[in-house]
């Protein structure tokens, strides 16, 4: 009886910790019947044997559950987090993928020579890297993609091709009174031309936890789901594709990196 009542106690825990990471992160709440699960029944296992070895009364038992809970949690989070997972795609040759895993927060259609703006929440970064290059000479699309911290944070290349850009930006921290500030996170912004188009990513770090990896350098070239990057922690990427190209995406789509298609060629 009183591991059974250490395991709904963990439950309710796990559940209400679930549900707040779908409201304040966006996690899928799939996990809900995943994850919850397995973090309740491996706290329940660990403060059960807590209490057979160390502790005398069962109610220093349920003090300990409520630690026990987010700690496992994390534990399982870093676990996800960081994964390198092996994709592959059903992609077509000339398809575009995912860089990124995460849930779209927009896509945007971006004139020619206008110089895109990434937001992440609410903070915005103006992508001036991009006039160096020609993807900005010709219509495209800026897809925004948020990284929650149950998705892989590895970014996989989106197509294959010669990386032309690769720019690192620190970061500015400034007020964003009124609305009228720009404000950028740190970033890390890298080009690939395939001989007949160029696609941009974008990736976007938290403004606490200030850190991008990147693998590849410019001149050197990639394949398409190369994992080519990762950000640590709180994250977002953002891609640039031709306007030539249909995104087969829709707000709020959950997308995978190295998997899912995210634009085809139009139909002549």
């Amino acid at each position: 009886m009183f591991a059974f009542l250490l395991f709904i106690e963990s439950l309710i825990i796990s559940t209400l910790m679930f549900l707040y990471l779908n409201y304040k992160a966006k996690v899928e709440l799939k996990y809900l019947f995943l994850d919850n699960i397995l973090i309740s029944v491996v706290s329940t296992i660990i403060t059960y044997l807590f209490y057979t070895s160390y502790l005398e009364n069962p109610i220093y038992s349920y003090i300990v559950n409520i630690a026990m809970v987010p700690t496992v949690l994390v534990l399982n989070t870093l676990v996800r987090f960081y994964r390198v997972p092996n994709r592959k795609t059903k992609a077509g040759d000339k398809d575009i993928i995912s860089p990124a895993d995460g849930n779209i927060i927009y896509i945007k259609l971006i004139e020619a020579n206008d110089i895109p703006f990434s937001i992440k929440n609410y903070e915005i970064s103006k992508l001036s890297e991009l006039v160096n290059t020609d993807i900005l000479k010709t219509p495209c699309w800026l897809i925004g993609i948020n990284m929650t911290p149950f998705d892989v944070h590895k970014n996989a290349s989106p197509i294959g091709g010669k990386v032309i850009l690769n720019k690192h930006f620190n970061g500015k921290f400034l007020s964003l009174k009124d609305g009228q500030a720009e404000l950028e996170n740190e970033r890390n912004t890298i080009v690939i031309d395939n001989g007949e188009f160029q696609v941009g990513v974008v990736q976007i770090a938290s403004k606490k936890v200030r850190r991008i990896e990147t693998y590849f350098k410019e001149g050197e070239t990639i394949k398409r789901g190369n994992w080519f990057g990762m950000i640590k922690f709180g994250s977002q990427v953002d891609v640039i594709i031709p306007a030539t190209y249909q995104v087969e995406l829709n707000l709020k789509d959950q997308v995978y990196a190295g998997r899912t298609i995210i634009a085809k060629p139009k139909q002549s």
